[in-house]
C-alpha cells in the first residue's frame, strides 16, 4: 500500500500533467487564431488598398505635361558658407569655422544665394523650397 503522501504526490503529478496539456493546447489554438485572423486582416487591408488605388486611378484626371522654367545662375565667386568673406580661400582650412567654402550665385532676377553645391535649376524647385523651408536650399 501506498502512503497518503505518495498518493497526494501522484495526484499532483497527474493534475500538473493535464494542466500542461491544457496550456499547450490552448496556446496552439490561440496562436493559430492570431495567425489566421492576422493573415485575413492583412488580406483585407491589401484588398482595400488595391480598391482605393484603382478608384484613385479611375478618378484621377490625366496629368498634363509640366513645364519647367529654367533659372540661369551666374557664379560670383567663393565665400564662406555663412557668408563671411575670406582672403584665404584656396588654402587648406579656409572657412573651417564658418561652414566651409561655398559659392555665391546670382540669378537674372537679382536673387542671390550662397551654396556649397550648385543652386536649383528650375523656378518650380525654388518655389517648393521656399514653401517648405522658407529659403533656397542647395
Amino acid at each position: 500500500m501506498r502512503s497518503a503522501a505518495q498518493r497526494t504526490v501522484e495526484i499532483a503529478k497527474k493534475i500538473w500533467h493535464w494542466f500542461g496539456i491544457f496550456c499547450a493546447g490552448f496556446s496552439v489554438i490561440a496562436f493559430s487564431a492570431i495567425l489566421i485572423f492576422g493573415v485575413f486582416d492583412g488580406l483585407k487591408r491589401d484588398e482595400q488598398a488595391e480598391r482605393e488605388r484603382q478608384a484613385g486611378l479611375a478618378s484621377a484626371p490625366s496629368a498634363a505635361p509640366t513645364t519647367r522654367t529654367p533659372v540661369s545662375w551666374t557664379y560670383k565667386g567663393a565665400v564662406c558658407a555663412d557668408g563671411t568673406l575670406s582672403f584665404s580661400i584656396g588654402k587648406q582650412g579656409a572657412c573651417s569655422h564658418h561652414g566651409g567654402v561655398a559659392g555665391r550665385w546670382s540669378a537674372a532676377d537679382g536673387t542671390q544665394v550662397i551654396c556649397r553645391n550648385s543652386p536649383p535649376r528650375t523656378q518650380e524647385r525654388i518655389d517648393r523650397q521656399m514653401a517648405k523651408f522658407g529659403r533656397i536650399v542647395c
